[in-house]
């Protein structure tokens, strides 16, 4: 279904004054075809639509336009979900726009175990599936207002991590109000039907987009465009010889590859070459010294950055601390950095249009499978190819898929440039899943009978013949773990099963940490943090060969037993030495290793840091949670003692100081090897901080000491 090239005045639309000076002031005259196809099929009335259509082709428009006309008219509270907290905060500030109008905007994510009372003061929330799962869970009076419902990137249905989050959200919220928003899908009629909604489907784009493979061609490499058109580029690498040739037409570059090294090796290699580029010095000087600023960062990750955003490249993947991935982002998108090589998770990350996208890895690494390797899928190559084409400074974009033999040529046009994405199929089949799925909807309705519990499953995209299979497993997995029961005919989560939906852990997470704390007494950091990071929840790093054999040497040099028994499954056993590299890089942290140290000798980046970090805090305090509700007082002490150093990398002496806002484990340190150690100190020696930290910093750590006291007392 494709849509005529119909453009609307936005004079013509049936909203308010305001609104559509809002519109003007953002340069906004007429909507593009996604848009005024919106309109005509009711979004203004708030019919129900599902829209599909390329990236960047203007469907924020269409939900804030959907979002402000259902408030203006029915007023309550309406929500926008993404699956990505870095898009959560580019839409927030977005929305920000209609507080001018009068409309609160606020925006929430992480932190699943409250019910965020505060936004009940709000009308428009930004917010993610997983957390909008959790407060659903929570049961907050304030979300019964929430009667409008946009869930963006939809697509993300497929992805086998976020997939089962994004459809548990996609059944409930489809008994209201919805908008749905999604890349170009194939199976777009179905999955309309499944939401009770009408589809506009289009394949408009704002620039038009040429796609074409290249292959190595005699001295050089041949580009075979899809409209049959060949270009011809030299050079000893595929890669570099086109990224050239986009720079000298003017052009900025996306290249994405398949690991962390092959990005960075690019990225130098590029940068090599960059001498004959015009740069404006002046400006990448600014971006290197606003790198020197931010505390976020590994030493040797910021030297690297600095050198290659000197000559106007950068990488760009996981492993990056955010600040550093926001600097390298803002210094794209203002055209100062020429080229990002970036791993694919940028590709559904922000919105950083390029005048050219080389994909020069259809592989990727998959330790699942035999061989490691998987072809992309060919909504991954969308996801891709749809950032090429910057709207306001190229006529065309363009996306060139590298291949290493001409052989694979027409294989690879058929797949990834003739070919329709893959269909919209749940992901919920499987235990893991499905289990989780069930719990969240028994938190969030309350108790439910079998039949109707097993009419929300019937509402998935899985098959009734699926459903019936797992749906009876699940129920008898759940009651005999001892999360639900049955009483008068109604299924009621015990208190456990409860209390494991609000923490918004997994089941069989939940499982391993009770049995886990049951069957041992008390024990040392690194046996319960290894504990946590073996549960399907927990975090995954990469363990070379060299580090296994490290690993396995060091298990029986412990000091103490670890809680979980050495696995026979060579799989298994793969997953409890990740546990323990995980654990032995969060008892560093906890001894205040310096983060340099750590990066260096566990081969990781700040961002993975990070995330191990917020993991690691949310297991903690989840196992500290559940030791509470088992009455197991011994493990608990120890583990909210765990929870709150993990949260600030520091040893047990510090929790004092660093309740302070502003004071993290370095400042706390600091105070405290200088005879400062604990808030009556830092209001008793108001001239000795102040001298240690800076006037203007030391005297809000003082007042911020005292209103703390004064709360305890």
């Amino acid at each position: 279904m494709t849509v005529e090239l119909e453009w609307m005045n936005v004079d013509n639309l049936p909203l308010p004054s305001d609104v559509i000076e809002i519109l003007k002031n953002r340069g906004i005259i007429k909507l593009n075809p996604p848009q005024t196809e919106a309109v005509k099929k009711g979004l203004l009335e708030g019919k129900r639509l599902l829209l599909t259509s390329p990236t960047g082709s203007g469907k924020t428009l269409i939900a804030e336009l959907g979002i402000i006309s259902f408030l203006f008219k029915h007023g309550g509270k309406a929500l926008y979900v993404t699956p990505l907290r870095a898009l959560t905060n580019e839409k927030y500030l977005t929305f920000k726009d209609w507080e001018k109008l009068g409309f609160k905007v606020a925006m929430t994510s992480g932190d699943y175990d409250t019910d965020d009372a505060w936004l009940k003061n709000y009308d428009i929330i930004v917010t993610t599936y997983e957390k909008l799962d959790s407060l659903w869970r929570h049961r907050p009076s304030w979300l019964n207002e929430a009667q409008y419902f946009v869930l963006d990137e939809l697509h993300y249905i497929n992805d086998p991590e976020r997939g089962p989050v994004v459809e548990s959200v996609a059944i409930r919220a489809k008994r209201r109000n919805l908008l749905a928003l999604s890349a170009t899908i194939s199976n777009y009629t179905v999955i309309a039907k499944w939401l009770n909604a009408e589809p506009v489907a289009t394949n408009w784009r704002p620039v038009p987009l040429i796609e074409g493979v290249m292959y190595p061609d005699k001295k050089g490499y041949t580009i075979l465009f899809k409209d049959n058109t060949l270009k011809k580029v030299y050079g000893d690498d595929p890669v570099i010889a086109y990224t050239l040739d986009s720079l000298s037409r003017n052009g900025q570059v996306l290249v994405f590859r398949n690991s962390r090294k092959t990005a960075e090796l690019t990225a130098r290699k590029i940068a090599s070459y960059m001498n004959f580029i015009p740069l404006d010095e002046k400006a990448l000087s600014d971006i290197v010294n606003e790198i020197d600023q931010i505390e976020e960062g590994g030493s040797e990750e910021k030297e690297s950055l600095k050198e290659l955003i000197s000559k106007g490249v950068a990488y760009h993947h996981a492993g990056l601390s955010k600040q550093l991935r926001d600097i390298i982002e803002e210094g794209f998108r203002q055209r100062k950095i020429k080229v990002i090589v970036a791993t694919p998770t940028l590709a559904a990350g922000v919105n950083l249009p390029a005048r050219t996208v080389i994909v020069g890895d259809i592989y990727r690494f998959n330790r699942r499978i035999a061989g490691f390797q998987e072809e992309i899928s060919v909504m991954e190559y969308k996801q891709m190819s749809g950032r090429a084409g910057r709207p306001g400074f190229d006529e065309m974009g363009e996306a060139i898929i590298v291949v290493r033999d001409k052989k694979n040529i027409d294989k690879i046009f058929k797949k990834y440039i003739l070919s329709s994405t893959e269909p919209l199929e749940s992901k919920l089949g499987n235990e893991r899943a499905f289990y989780t799925f069930l719990l969240g909807i028994l938190s969030a309705e309350g108790n439910l009978s079998e039949k109707e519990l097993a009419n929300f499953a019937y509402e998935s995209l899985l098959p009734k013949s699926l459903v019936d299979i797992y749906f009876d497993r699940a129920i008898q997995w759940l009651s005999e773990h001892s999360f639900i029961r049955e009483e008068e005919g109604k299924l009621i989560l015990t208190d456990f099963g409860k209390r494991v939906a609000d923490l918004y852990i997994n089941p069989f997470t939940a499982d391993i940490i009770r049995k886990g704390l049951e069957n041992h007494r008390s024990s040392c950091d690194i046996a319960y943090l290894h504990l946590l990071a073996f549960t399907p929840d927990g975090p995954l790093v990469s363990v070379s060969k060299n580090e296994e054999e490290e690993l396995m040497g060091l298990i029986d040099d412990l000091d103490c037993d670890l809680l979980i028994e050495e696995p026979y499954e060579e799989d298994e056993y793969s997953l409890y030495l990740n546990a323990l590299k995980i654990a032995l890089i969060m008892k560093d942290w906890i001894e205040e290793v310096d983060e340099d140290t750590i990066l260096g000798k566990y081969n990781i980046g700040s961002g993975d840091l990070r995330n191990f970090v917020e993991t690691m805090d949310w297991l903690t305090y989840s196992a500290y949670q559940l030791s509470r509700e088992l009455k197991l007082e011994e493990h608990a002490d120890k583990l909210r003692i765990l929870n709150a150093r993990v949260k600030d990398g520091i040893r047990e002496e510090l929790l004092e100081l660093v309740q302070i806002s502003g004071i993290g484990r370095k400042r706390a340190r600091l105070l405290y090897n200088n005879g400062i150690r604990g808030l009556g100190d830092i209001v008793m020696n108001v001239d000795k901080v102040k001298s240690l930290l800076g006037p203007k910093l030391g005297e809000k750590i003082a007042q911020e000491a005292a209103r703390l006291l004064n709360r305890f007392y």
